[in-house]
């Protein structure tokens, strides 16, 4: 949207809030007041270089090479006004905008997330393909009080005034209990332009996920599930809950994907994927061919916390091998049931915890390593593959940084200079956690030993 109909059309705007997303996905930046605007949209706005070396907690991570050992300097950001819209829930009249960092040369800083989606659609651009995108964000809502052991638990159903202790996935009656707080984030997503279409009751208590319908703006896509996020945090704060998007919030729950559903197609608009049977399309398979080529590499981006690794078991619908498959849930690469036009890769491997930017251009990234290489995968696979011995993602947080660490193709596609980044930020969390001693180990060994 052009600033001048923004302001136009919304005289009572006081302030507005530019955010930026960090590596986590957690959204960075300021609020600033109605008259700076213009003047941030023309000259942009200096924020913090570390501010893209920050863990979970907030902590510069020295080690990334972006806090005071280079002085902590400032890089400049734009707003991108596509994503300008008015945030309905703040009290003081506020709008918001997402905005990209740029270096002192005006040249887009790699290391920012956003970024790496711009390139890597401009990969496929070149190529005279346009990624077609749509974004799944599993998420449970908690109640904020804890249970007697200081544990997150469901949430009282505000329609029968109990708490479930069990669900039923796809249950209709789950989504009637909660149906208040969905239809508040459907009003605040229709208010800002978010694209959301579906909401299922998923496979525990307080288990939801909402998909965007698909476009040809992966970026813009991107965006809306960072909005998302935000919009679901705000509701279930009105409706006296908490959102949680951590992959695995439970010790003895189903965890929470983030899903990333992908086509391509051509100048003008045909479906490059739908041309004969799945298993006969070379541009379908280079690409997933790509996806698992560098499956394991990509394990540290897609599942970038600790806890993302406590949501790698079988039986849950959660990938945990390399494989591929046609509408099979068992398998980490899908291609959903449907008609020829409709045909698209589902990536299933990412947590909800991954920053939807990093995981939308790792999908992007490898799917156009397999194109360009030419890659092809084996045959797909048939029924449960959790019985299948397939190569096997890692399965600790300092096995896939290791891993990420030596990846040629990921090197090349986000640069050097990001992976050592984000991999010196995910390692200091590690290290914290690893000093940390847990009440597991009270348990275990206080007084046993």
């Amino acid at each position: 949207m052009e600033l001048t109909s923004f302001l136009a059309d919304h005289p009572e705007i006081e302030v507005f809030d530019l955010v930026l997303s960090d590596l986590n996905g957690m959204a960075r930046g300021k609020r600033v007041k109605r008259d700076a605007i213009r003047n941030i949209v023309k000259k942009g706005m200096h924020i913090p270089f570390s501010v893209l070396a920050l863990d979970a907690s907030g902590e510069t991570v020295e080690a990334s090479e972006l806090g005071l050992e280079i002085g902590e300097p400032d890089r400049i950001c734009y707003p991108d006004l596509k994503t300008l819209v008015v945030c309905p829930w703040q009290n003081q009249p506020t709008a918001q905008v997402l905005f990209s960092m740029y270096d002192e040369d005006k040249q887009p800083v790699m290391i920012e997330p956003r970024n790496q989606v711009r390139q890597a659609v401009s990969l496929f651009t070149e190529r005279g393909m346009t990624p077609v995108v749509a974004v799944e964000l599993e998420f449970y809502l908690v109640d904020k009080e804890r249970d007697e052991k200081g544990g997150i638990q469901p949430p009282i159903s505000p329609k029968t005034g109990k708490r479930e202790d069990s669900t039923q996935c796809h249950s209709m009656i789950n989504l009637d209990d909660f149906a208040e707080f969905l239809l508040d984030v459907d009003k605040y997503c229709q208010q800002q332009g978010v694209p959301a279409d579906t909401a299922v009751s998923e496979y525990a208590p307080g288990q939801f996920e909402i998909n965007l319908r698909h476009g040809s703006d992966p970026l813009l896509a991107c965006d809306h599930a960072m909005m998302l996020k935000r919009i679901i945090h705000q509701v279930a704060e009105e409706h006296g809950m908490q959102a949680t998007f951590m992959a695995k919030p439970y010790d003895d729950k189903a965890g929470s994907g983030l899903h990333i559903h992908a086509s391509l197609v051509d100048s003008d608009g045909n479906n490059l994927f739908a041309e004969g049977e799945a298993e006969d399309n070379k541009l379908l398979l280079h690409s997933v061919a790509g996806l698992l080529g560098t499956m394991q590499e990509s394990t540290a981006l897609l599942c970038p916390n600790i806890n993302s690794y406590r949501r790698l078991q079988p039986n849950l619908y959660v990938p945990m091998f390399v494989n591929w498959g046609i509408d099979n849930r068992t398998v980490a690469v899908r291609i959903p049931a449907g008609g020829p036009a409709s045909r698209r890769i589902e990536h299933r491997v990412a947590g909800a915890d991954a920053n939807p930017y990093i995981a939308m251009a790792t999908v992007l990234y490898a799917m156009y390593d397999g194109i360009d290489k030419k890659l092809m995968p084996p045959k797909p696979q048939e029924g449960n593959t959790f019985e299948v011995d397939n190569p096997c993602l890692p399965m600790r947080l300092t096995d896939a940084l290791t891993v990420l660490r030596g990846s040629k193709v990921f090197n090349q596609y986000f640069g050097e200079d990001f992976i050592k980044v984000y991999a010196a930020c995910k390692e200091h969390e590690l290290e914290k956690f690893e000093q940390t001693v847990t009440p597991k180990e009270y348990e275990f060994y206080l007084t046993s030993l």
